[in-house]
């Protein structure tokens, strides 16, 4: 279920989302783009059941850098249901963990941040996960915090939704 939207309409929509004078686009399928390591931003204009949105980051202590990487999905249309994995973390399962109170909107605006010891998720100003590396794991996933907890060098953005913008913050 896709949207037929312009690209014009849709940098409309990021102006709205967000104050700050930023570069926008509209990715291309599958297409890699490396970004800063803060955090990432982006739109979805709709619920497209089974369509992800995939990041990985390198994460990097002491010169050494593994990957950690993050995927969330939209599992359910009617109900809103966002499904997610971690890396190292989580059961490697989009239907077994999911996002706490997603809005119910069209247009979601996500920002997704890495600190040390957390991943936050937060869709239009409510944030759906806050992932504690060292406490909130699945079994057989214990040490995975000390992957998560090395510094981001880096994030890779893929996603296979035709409806996502991409804040560009490496521009």
């Amino acid at each position: 279920m896709g949207c037929n939207v312009s690209k014009k309409n849709l940098e409309e929509v990021a102006v709205q989302t967000d104050a700050v004078k930023t570069v926008w686009i509209q990715p291309t399928e599958l297409e890699d783009y490396s970004l800063l390591p803060d955090s990432v931003q982006f739109i979805t204009t709709e619920n497209e059941l089974n369509k992800w949105v995939e990041m990985w980051y390198t994460l990097t202590r002491e010169e050494k850098s593994h990957q950690g990487w993050f995927v969330m999905q939209c599992d359910n249309v009617d109900t809103n249901q966002w499904g997610y994995c971690i890396g190292r973390c989580t059961v490697q399962n989009y239907k077994s963990q999911f996002f706490d109170n997603v809005p119910t909107d069209k247009v979601k605006h996500w920002i997704i941040t890495k600190t040390l010891t957390h991943l936050e998720v937060v869709c239009n100003n409510v944030t759906v996960l806050n992932f504690n590396f060292a406490t909130d794991y699945s079994p057989g996933n214990e040490n995975g915090h000390q992957i998560w907890s090395r510094r981001c060098t880096g994030i890779e953005f893929w996603s296979n939704c035709e409806d996502s913008l991409l804040l560009n913050i490496a521009s």
